[in-house]
């Protein structure tokens, strides 16, 4: 039986080891902070060949929630230390995104962000996992050797928008972090579908 701590090491398996791919090996001043929020693996789903996690922003009143599913990567796709799969954000009622979304446009330099009037229950993606799970260095970027972190890169909107997820499930923590200034705009109205 599959079980979501085999998907991990099958992601992990699928990649090589070494330095990861990821967005920035090491971090510049003129990068945006990105948005770090939390998230839990969720348990008793039916679906065993895909990792479910429950993602939390703020507190109380201002508490944005919304899942994240992930399915294992397809072996036979890509030779490297970059593997492909797909995956889908799912709407959680009772969500308040009001300022997890001001602080994504600010982590995505969106210049003039603008939330969608359509509402999802889910929002399809593709997702590229950037090498195999690795440290964060302590500028921030990733690459430092063995880790517990996952640098990967989403695509939105029919593959017309990127933007980095990176997650630690030791930790639980998680983040969005900005591929290109010219996605920020798509990005946060691609994502206020699902998380409203």
């Amino acid at each position: 039986m599959i079980t979501r701590r085999s998907i991990l090491i099958m992601l992990a398996g699928t990649m090589l080891s070494g330095r990861s791919r990821a967005q920035a090996l090491v971090a510049d001043d003129d990068t945006p902070v990105p948005l770090a929020f939390k998230v839990a693996p969720l348990t008793g789903g039916s679906d065993t060949e895909a990792l479910a996690l429950m993602a939390t922003y703020g507190e109380r009143d201002s508490e944005t929630k919304f899942v994240i599913e992930i399915q294992a990567p397809d072996e036979k796709e890509g030779s490297g230390p970059i593997s492909f799969s797909r995956g889908a954000f799912r709407h959680v009622p009772g969500s308040r995104p009001t300022r997890f979304f001001e602080q994504l446009a600010k982590a995505l330099t969106a210049n003039a962000p603008s939330l969608s009037n359509a509402k999802l229950e889910t929002l399809q993606f593709g997702i590229a996992f950037l090498g195999a799970a690795t440290a964060r260095l302590p500028g921030g970027g990733f690459g430092g050797g063995k880790g517990d972190w996952y640098a990967t890169k989403l695509f939105l909107a029919q593959d017309e928008a990127e933007v980095f997820f990176n997650f630690n499930l030791v930790s639980g923590e998680a983040e969005f972090s900005i591929k290109d200034e010219d996605y920020g705009n798509t990005v946060l109205s691609e994502l206020s579908k699902v998380i409203w």
